[in-house]
């Protein structure tokens, strides 16, 4: 109350109306530079929230290229699509910062981004040419048009003379006219993403639809005319059979696609355009869409061509290895043979009569079905097809009564992965479940036994799984990747399932005939496929030489993402000093993101002097510190209570940085309220510098410190004595956002002195993980992407490695006072300051 006992103390109503005039009352000028530097201080975050999106996706482009696991081609390219607006949005928030001075940065992304778009097209490629061909008019360039399996046979007639059925090739071309007419492109290139995006479930139910719109869609008049043409021209009627083969761009190539798609048996004339229709449709099973992904291929290479073949009728068929598959440095032909046709055997149905064959010596087990000189004749036409195409084969064959041997197919052979040398066997104490089988795919692995009853439970594998089921299936191929093992009572080692198993390095053992019914559901077993054991629980002893999976370094996706990563995720503007480090010397998406962060951090360092000058209501800190620090709340650096206040105490200050920071400053085993110890030399030094006036950094060093702050952002502008440093840091939960970035300059010494007390900082900063710089008696040091811990740390030591630098050059009187002074500091002797 005052004298006449009235309360003078101005009430609730006053004091709303007092803070409504000092905001009303800044002049205009202040209020809309307040709202520039919140503009851009928002720029700055969607900055590093870009940059870290872009980031990811460039580690994730690395990842990739390395092969270790699957990835979908389909849905990284729209990731990369978006990270050319991502990296125009960065482009355009850092010429908002820095008020135009890069805006040659969107001629840079203008290039880049046509060159993404050249070699990242979404869409099924088209190989123009007639809707059918006679395979006697094909050769090995022929592929694109009539896919890997039809324009090998044309090969092998035209170029080795070797026997091949009679037929022709219904066209890529008639595919992507059948595609066309019925509108399924985006149905089928949304499959390539389903069991990455979605899961299996998904892919299922997104299978079925696909599968259904190709068998009930429309083929073309012309195109259907021209199947039924050359039907026609093999010399038939509708009583001619013929053989419909899947014949798909990537089929027979480095990925065999054993078995993932349709063969048609006996097909007359008036069930030919269906069949044509199922074996489309049979791309996109869900065990050929996963065997796709799991394999590094897309749906362009399920392009299908199909062949129509003049059926034969074999006395004896089976499939032929010009090498080993399980030592493919031995002199060995492998063969499976069986009477008749060989499809229940490479379906894995019936078990063949497997034979090794050693040509230089004629060496083989005898046969029950195969003569003496027919043996010789097959490895003989083995090797001759090896010898053609430049690595081993794997080929389909058949004899005739009459004895004429025609090749069906050949394609590249998977050879089993390769267990890593033992010096001694391994000791195995434990007596096996199960002894013999056959090895399909050597190598050892252990897991839990899943005792599949039928393909639809597949659903349910875990990973890590040892698969058990009656005979070998392709449709396993859903499962290869995250199976442990395989083992069947029934299949052959030559058969369609094995192959898979080779490719994707299962260890695999098949015709162990009682497999099913002595393993327990849910039992761990180590499986043994090199020796042919099963051993119950986990041998670790064993485990110990389980061979690497094959990569997928050689993949058509990760061929592709070879050829976008020089437009993406390469870095070559790596030296920010370099005179290239310009716009025009951009060549990726990561260069310009690299450029923009750079430039991003030099245009913050001049955020506090901006804030300083457009703001003159700041409120100061009330902290006990030989400084004056005003400061500007850019959203949450400061407690609610405090958005009004002239003074604002420690406990209301809620940046996580700035906290750290003071608390470093305010250290006190540091006495700055104390003269420093100065020596004469030093004393003289600086008066001798400052003689003929003060420098002219020194002019406003009464001038308060300042401070714009969020809750995870500090710009800290700080003058302590002569010499001036900014500290510009983010320090948030995601440690790809976080960083600290220092500047140390000016002093009252002579120049030597100056020097030496730089050095002094470079020793402290670079032993506390910082990246330093020096030019002339300017520091700068960077820490970049580390935890927030760890980034409030070294926040902490850089308070007190300020307030221990104030005046220090004063101390340097020759050049082992830096070392000295570095040594205590790091020793956390702050007596020695």
């Amino acid at each position: 109350m005052d004298e006449n006992g009235v309360n003078s103390k101005p009430g609730f109503g006053r004091r709303l109306a007092d803070a409504w005039r000092t905001l009303l009352g800044r002049p205009p000028q202040t209020i809309e530079s307040e709202a520039v530097i919140h503009f851009k201080y928002e720029r700055f975050r969607e900055i590093l929230a870009l940059n870290e999106t872009l980031l990811n996706l460039f580690s994730d482009i690395e990842e990739n290229l390395l092969g270790r696991r699957p990835f979908a081609l389909k849905p990284l390219t729209a990731r990369i699509q978006r990270a050319c607006l991502d990296a125009f949005l960065m482009a355009k928030n850092l010429n908002q910062i820095a008020d135009g001075r890069y805006k040659s940065l969107y001629d840079a992304l203008a290039r880049i981004n046509k060159a993404i778009e050249a070699e990242s097209p979404l869409r099924l490629e088209v190989s123009p040419g007639p809707w059918v061909i006679p395979l006697s008019d094909l050769r090995l360039a022929d592929a694109p048009k009539a896919g890997l399996k039809m324009a090998t046979l044309g090969e092998i007639r035209a170029a080795l003379g070797l026997e091949t059925p009679d037929g022709f090739v219904v066209t890529t071309a008639a595919f992507a006219g059948f595609v066309g007419e019925n509108g399924l492109q985006d149905k089928i290139l949304s499959l390539d993403e389903a069991l990455e995006k979605s899961g299996a479930s998904a892919l299922d139910e997104l299978s079925r639809e696909t599968r259904l719109a190709v068998v009930e869609g429309r083929i073309p008049d012309d195109i259907a005319q021209a199947i039924e043409a050359a039907y026609d021209a093999l010399g038939g009627d509708s009583e001619l059979l013929v053989a419909m083969r899947s014949s798909a761009v990537g089929e027979d190539g480095d990925s065999s696609h054993a078995g993932q798609y349709l063969t048609e048996l006996n097909v007359n004339r008036q069930f030919l355009l269906d069949s044509y229709l199922q074996i489309l449709a049979s791309a996109y099973k869900p065990a050929a869409v996963t065997y796709r992904y799991e394999r590094g291929l897309t749906s362009d290479e399920a392009r299908m061509a199909v062949g129509c073949l003049k059926m034969i009728k074999p006395r004896c068929s089976g499939l032929l290895f010009s090498r080993d598959f399980s030592d493919i440095a031995a002199d060995r032909v492998m063969i499976g043979v069986t009477e008749g046709l060989s499809e229940a055997v490479v379906s894995g149905r019936r078990n063949a009569e497997e034979l090794a064959f050693a040509p230089a010596v004629a060496r083989y087990a005898g046969s029950a079905i195969l003569q003496p000189r027919e043996l010789e004749r097959l490895a003989g036409t083995a090797r001759r097809l090896e010898a053609h195409f430049g690595r081993p084969q794997d080929i389909e064959w058949a004899i005739e009564p009459s004895g004429r041997l025609v090749i069906l197919q050949s394609r590249p052979m998977s050879a089993a992965p390769v267990p890593p040398p033992r010096e001694t066997p391994p000791a195995v104490e434990t007596t096996p479940i199960l002894a013999g089988g056959r090895t399909a795919c050597p190598g050892v692995a252990a897991g839990p036994v899943f005792l599949l009853r039928e393909d639809k439970d597949l659903d349910a594998f875990p990973d890590g799984g040892v698969l058990v089921f009656r005979h070998s299936s392709t449709t396993f191929s859903r499962v290869m990747a995250r199976a442990a093992a395989i083992v069947t009572d029934v299949g052959s080692p030559t058969g369609h399932m094995a192959i898979l198993t080779r490719e994707f390095g299962v260890p695999t053992l098949v015709g162990l005939e009682m497999a099913t019914s002595a393993l327990t559901n849910g039992a761990t077993i180590t499986v043994d496929a090199t020796e042919r054991r099963i051993y119950p629980g986990r041998v670790e002893a064993l485990l110990d030489a389980k061979p690497a999976r094959p990569p997928l370094a050689d993949s058509p996706a990760v061929r592709r993402l070879e050829r976008l990563k020089p437009l993406v995720a390469h870095l070559s503007l790596t030296n920010p000093a370099s005179k290239e480090f310009r716009p025009a010397a951009c060549q990726s998406l990561h260069d310009v993101t690299r450029f923009v962060h750079e430039k991003l951090y030099q245009a913050m360092f001049r955020f506090g002097d901006m804030a300083q000058s457009g703001r003159r209501e700041s409120p100061r800190l009330d902290v006990r510190l030989p400084l004056e620090i005003l400061v500007f709340d850019l959203g949450n650096g400061l407690a609610p209570e405090a958005a009004l206040a002239r003074r604002v105490k420690a406990e209301q200050i809620a940046s996580i940085p700035l906290v750290a920071f003071l608390q470093g400053l305010g250290d006190p085993r540091i006495r700055w309220d104390k003269p420093r110890p100065v020596s004469a030399r030093g004393f003289l030094s600086v008066m001798g510098a400052n003689l003929a006036g003060p420098p002219p950094e020194a002019q406003g060093i009464g001038a308060a410190s300042f401070v714009v702050v969020s809750d995870r952002y500090m710009n800290f502008s700080t003058k302590a004595g002569y010499h001036f440093s900014t500290i510009d840091t983010y320090c948030g939960r995601m440690e790809s956002k976080n960083y600290i970035h220092f500047r140390f300059s000016g002093g009252g010494a002579a120049p030597e002195r100056r020097d030496r007390r730089l050095v002094f900082l470079q020793r402290v900063l670079q032993a506390l993980g910082f990246g330093v710089e020096l030019k002339t008696d300017l520091l700068t040091a960077r820490f970049d992407k580390y935890d927030q811990d760890t980034i409030r740390e070294r926040l902490l030591r850089l308070g007190r490695l300020t307030m221990c630098a104030r005046q220090l050059d004063m101390l340097m009187d020759d050049d082992t006072s830096p070392h000295f002074f570095a040594e205590a500091f790091l020793k956390d002797a702050m007596d020695k300051f």
